[in-house]
């Protein structure tokens, strides 16, 4: 197996946005995986304002006060670059009743599930199937 040069360890803000008593899910398009929403922080840029801004950027919602859940961590290979990262996840939860507004360089699709409905979804990122095995009852 070939060996890859470390990058370092990423932080990443991900939000369960919930509405109608479901919670939005999407198809990265460039890993193939469904996943929560997400982006990375700018520099010295809070978390929560991090989460704020790109939610607004990728799904078009706006809101305060999100709530931290956990966390969930996993490594990418960047295959054409020859790189390994780790990444720590940070979710938080938010509510909303806004109309989405899909960033389609974000999300090649998405839908709404039930957290039992995502928990089964086979094809999701590692970091969200580590918050799941870290927070086995989360929303119970």
């Amino acid at each position: 197996m070939e060996k890859y040069a470390i990058v370092g360890h990423q932080v990443v803000c991900s939000a369960f946005i919930e509405k109608d008593k479901k919670f939005l899910i999407v198809m990265c398009p460039k890993f193939k995986v469904w996943r929560v929403p997400w982006g990375r922080p700018e520099y010295w840029e809070k978390v929560e304002k991090t989460l704020i801004r790109e939610m607004q950027e990728e799904v078009g919602i706006s809101f305060e006060n999100p709530i931290f859940v956990g966390f969930g961590q996993d490594i990418q290979l960047y295959f054409i670059k020859q790189k390994e990262t780790s990444r720590l996840i940070l979710y938080f939860y938010v509510k909303t009743n806004e109309e989405l507004i899909i960033d389609s360089d974000e999300a090649e699709e998405y839908k709404w599930v039930s957290i039992e409905e995502m928990k089964k979804i086979e094809n999701k990122e590692g970091a969200l199937n580590d918050f799941f095995k870290r927070n086995p009852n989360f929303w119970k």
